[in-house]
């Protein structure tokens, strides 16, 4: 009991992960130099910011929950945030405020901040005991945020917009990297409520790497998942690795939290902020270990310690009959919680039976409706209109400048009259051409000695300095040889010059529509998906994008050093029934489900790649994956593993075909002597699901 009493003086921290639409608690402390998560809440969902206060109050008050009955609950936080909250080293103004509000209204300190990806690496090189190299990747909302890291160091950051396809928005931000030693070949995934990291992990693993030109790996990425509960651990992590090493750090190194002083945001410099786990990354020796806290220690298991304490405090006889009623009260009441409340969920993993089948199917366009026998499909065409604008640096040059001009004497050795236009070209060394200015005629030759005469101004037929002639300079005239008619410059040429000035080329016209286009070709698909229900599925490669506007601003060879482009797409795709499609599956693959095993409609994938495209229909090749997962009695399966240890109930699934691994999660959590299955089957859920 002295133990539990000094564990009370301790201070408490808060760890607070902030994320687009999604927020996480929860409360640590530091004991004999590690790092100890004593509550974690569930994911707080919230959409505009509004909601944000009322949100980070629920995650607070959820964690709080968990904290043993004596505890003083904390103030000072440590704050997680995505990397693009972040510009230079602080908190970008927008998201700042934010913050700013939740610790007003919410009365709590703010100690600092660390951007997520920086300190889920951290927890890692802690974890494994050496730097990482590795991608993290967190999945937003409208938006996929990737970091590199080479030997613990950030090599960069990069966010792209939030497409229909996991694969392609990886590949288009790892592709903005340029390492010529190749990309880390491990990539950590991580979102707000670990909701589609299993689907976003099989497709990584499913994909062909080496068809992406700008993506290279060394070898094949190992993809992981990094569960909510752990981005709580690796904040707690990094505001722990300074609390923990006060005393140790000299007096030059500046602490982000002080626990015998409560230190304002003004005081800590909150307005620029600073990443906790970029202070000391050399000394990992000096960093705490984290070691999460048992989940039983909770306010039950504290008010038991208090009635025990109160039962041995009572004495005399005639208090005994009392201790003996109270004390077999509370075994019955604890018995019949034991057996009647918990509940259990069993996941069981087999090695399914996949299997893929391709079909041709007629997709019909807002009319007919749906033939199963025939292979027909009533389809309907939804429609978005999305615009945006994009600016690029010119790379493109263009030569300006002026052209020579001078004036020549033409001289006419000929017996006739010579008349020569204006615009005639004269020829000089290099095969420099210059043109008449005004047209001109001379006379003819009075004799050999004699030639006749004429002064004309001449314009060089180019720019460019090499124009520029001296005085006396000979040149010949149109086909005429030198011996006949000649014309001797009678000034020197001036004024000829030239240079390069940035222009816009056919290349950067055509990749600023190609990028653009991209870009808002993404926008119209999830605008697609966003204006069906959840019941109906879109065919991606029905997807069709024309452009309904637009407006460059500088045409090819303009000179600019930005160019700018305006456009508007008119998108469409067509959209079926997912019950239409499962119908169809199950039609199509009744004959192949082997004997012991069942088609979950569940567990269906579609895929559609054109064929042919009519007037009211589209033919389309339709791809049709599964796993065949093993017939089992699941009623039957309660009652073998109801009451059994948690240790023995692997060994129960064994028969069953393929049979991987089992997941067991019992509610409540209780201490580990407790860990048995509940001894009611119908408290006990199972469900089987193909190992990926």
């Amino acid at each position: 009991m002295l133990n539990w009493g000094e564990k009370k003086q301790r201070d408490l921290y808060w760890a607070i992960v902030l994320e687009p639409c999604w927020i996480q608690a929860g409360v640590w402390e530091i004991v004999e130099n590690k790092a100890e998560v004593i509550s974690v809440s569930p994911v707080t969902p919230w959409e505009i910011e509004s909601e944000i206060v009322g949100a980070s109050d629920a995650a607070l008050s959820s964690a709080i929950q968990l904290l043993p009955e004596g505890f003083k609950e904390p103030s000072k936080t440590v704050f997680g945030v995505p990397p693009s909250w972040v510009d230079k080293g602080q908190i970008k103004e927008e998201y700042l405020s934010k913050i700013k509000n939740i610790c007003t209204e919410l009365s709590l300190e703010p100690s600092g901040f660390v951007v997520l990806s920086e300190a889920i690496t951290h927890l890692l090189k802690v974890e494994e005991g050496s730097p990482v190299n590795a991608i993290v990747a967190g999945f937003g909302k409208d938006y996929l945020e990737l970091s590199v890291f080479k030997l613990g160091n950030l090599v960069g950051t990069t966010q792209v917009a939030r497409s229909v396809s996991f694969f392609d928005d990886v590949a288009e931000g790892l592709s903005r990297f340029s390492l010529a030693e190749g990309l880390p070949s491990r990539i950590v995934i991580y979102d707000g409520k670990e909701g589609e990291l299993e689907e976003v992990k099989d497709i990584l693993i499913a994909s062909n790497w080496e068809n992406i030109d700008k993506v290279k790996f060394l070898h094949t990425p190992k993809i992981e998942i990094l569960s909510p509960e752990r981005k709580v651990t690796a904040v707690a992590l990094a505001g722990a690795a300074e609390i923990a090493g006060v005393a140790e750090l000299s007096k030059d190194n500046q602490n982000i939290v002080t626990p015998e002083k409560s230190l304002s945001p003004e005081e800590l410099g909150f307005v620029v902020g600073e990443d906790i786990v970029s202070k000391h990354p050399t000394e990992v020796e000096r960093r705490p270990e984290v070691v999460p806290k048992p989940v039983y220690k909770t306010k039950t298991l504290d008010l038991l310690k208090k009635k025990v304490s109160t039962l041995f405090s009572i004495s005399g006889k005639k208090n005994l009959v009392f201790v003996e009623s109270l004390a077999g009260a509370f075994v019955i009441l604890f018995l019949l919680f034991w057996i009647l409340y918990p509940k259990a969920h069993v996941k069981v993993y087999v090695s399914p039976k996949r299997f893929e089948e391709k079909v041709e199917v007629t997709v019909l366009k807002d009319s007919g409706s749906t033939d199963i026998a025939n292979k027909i499909v009533a389809g309907q065409i939804a429609s978005v209109d999305v615009s945006g604008e994009k600016t690029k640096s010119t790379t493109g040059t263009k030569k300006v400048g002026d052209k020579a001009r001078g004036s020549v004497n033409i001289q006419n050795g000929t017996d006739s009259i010579l008349k020569l236009s204006g615009g005639a070209l004269i020829s000089a060394a290099n095969n420099l051409k210059f043109s008449l200015l005004n047209s001109a005629s001379i006379s003819a030759a009075l004799s050999p000695s004699t030639p006749g005469t004429y002064i004309v101004e001449v314009v060089a037929s180019d720019i460019g300095a090499e124009y520029n002639l001296a005085k006396n300079e000979v040149f010949l005239v149109g086909s005429y040889s030198k011996s006949e008619v000649d014309a001797i410059a009678t000034t020197d040429f001036t004024g000829g010059s030239s240079r390069d000035i940035s222009a816009v080329s056919s290349e950067d016209a055509n990749s600023l529509l190609d990028s653009l286009t991209a870009e808002l070709s993404g926008n119209a698909k999830k605008g697609l998906l966003g204006s069906i229900s959840p019941d109906q599925f879109l065919i991606e490669g029905s997807f069709i994008a024309t452009a309904s506007s637009k407006i460059f601003s500088n045409k090819v060879g303009d000179e600019a050093s930005n160019l700018k482009l305006s456009l508007g797409l008119k998108s469409s795709a067509i959209y079926v029934s997912k019950k239409d499609l499962i119908n169809l599956s199950q039609k199509v693959l009744d004959k192949e489900v082997p004997s012991g095993f069942y088609l979950d409609p569940g567990n269906l994938g579609f895929s559609f790649d054109r064929a042919e495209d009519l007037s009211s229909a589209a033919l389309f090749n339709l791809t049709i994956k599964t796993d065949f997962l093993p017939k089992e009695d699941l009623v039957s399966l309660t009652k073998i593993i109801s009451g059994k240890s948690t240790s023995k109930v692997e060994e129960k699934f064994s028969k069953i075909p393929g049979f991987v691994r089992a997941e067991i999660n019992i509610k409540p959590k209780l201490p580990w002597i407790f860990g048995y299955l509940p001894r009611l089957s119908k408290n006990i859920s199972i469900e089987i699901l193909g190992e990926r």
